[in-house]
C-alpha cells in the first residue's frame, strides 16, 4: 500500500493512542516530499476550506476528501495548497494537494482520517497505508523487491501488475497479474516475447530480448 509522500514519511500521532485518546487521525510529515499522494482510487467529493469557526471542520484548513469504491472517506488536511478539483477521479499515488499548517495546526503536516460512507464511524488510517499505528518513521517501497524467487517492481508503495516496465536502464519487464516478474517465452496481448529467464552476461533476468515480428515494444 503506497504512503503519504514519497521517501520519509513521519507519524508525530497515531490514531487513538494512550496520549490522544480523542484524536481520529494519523498525523504525518513527509521529510523528503511535501506533495501529498492519494492512497486509495476513488473520486473527489470535497476540495475547501471552512474560516467560520463555528463550524469545526474550520480546524481542518485547507482539506481535500476523497470517497473510495466502497464509499469510505479519505480526508487529507491542513494544506497548504489542494491540486484538485469536486468530481475529480484520482487513482493512487496522485497528487491532491501540499502538505500545510493551516487551520487548527502546529507545525507543517498532513492529518489523514477514514470514515464509513454514513460518516458515522471513524476507522484507523493506519490499516490503509499498510503501516503500524504507532509513532515512527516509515518508507514507501519503491523499485525491485524479491520474495523467495520471485521479484515484483513497487513505485511509491505501490506494487505494479499487469503491465510492462521500462527501468532506468533501459531494459523492458513484463509483470503478471499478481505482479511478479514473468521470464521465459510468454504469449501477451496476443504476442510472443521471449524475457530473459536468467541473467545473460549484461542481460538481467526477465529483461525483453527478443520481440516478435511487430518489433520494439515501446
Amino acid at each position: 500500500m503506497p504512503l503519504l509522500f514519497l521517501g520519509r514519511n513521519r507519524v508525530t500521532s497515531g490514531f487513538r493512542l494512550s496520549d490522544r485518546p480523542d484524536h481520529n487521525g494519523i498525523d504525518i510529515v513527509g521529510d523528503d516530499s511535501t506533495d501529498i499522494l492519494c492512497t486509495i482510487n476513488g473520486t473527489v467529493r470535497s476540495s475547501t476550506i471552512i474560516t467560520n469557526k463555528n463550524d469545526p471542520t474550520w480546524e481542518w484548513g485547507n482539506y481535500v476528501r476523497v470517497d473510495d469504491a466502497q464509499g469510505r472517506r479519505h480526508y487529507f488536511c491542513h494544506m497548504a495548497s489542494r491540486s484538485v478539483r469536486v468530481g475529480q477521479k484520482v487513482k493512487i499515488g496522485d497528487k491532491l494537494g501540499v502538505m500545510g499548517n493551516t487551520g487548527y495546526s502546529f507545525g507543517a503536516h498532513t492529518h489523514y482520517e477514514v470514515r464509513t460512507a454514513d460518516n458515522k464511524t471513524k476507522l484507523n488510517p493506519a490499516e490503509f497505508l499498510g503501516i503500524e499505528n504507532a509513532k515512527g518513521t516509515y518508507t514507501a517501497k519503491t523499485g525491485w523487491e524479491q520474495d523467495g524467487s520471485k521479484w515484483y517492481y513497487y513505485s511509491s508503495g505501490e506494487m505494479l501488475k499487469s503491465r510492462w516496465f521500462k527501468d532506468a536502464d533501459g531494459y523492458w519487464y513484463y509483470l503478471g497479474k499478481n505482479g511478479a516478474m514473468l521470464t521465459g517465452i510468454q504469449k501477451i496481448d496476443g504476442k510472443l516475447y521471449m524475457l530473459n529467464p536468467k541473467r545473460a552476461h549484461d542481460i538481467p533476468t526477465g529483461a525483453c530480448i527478443i520481440t516478435d515480428t511487430s518489433g520494439a515494444i515501446e
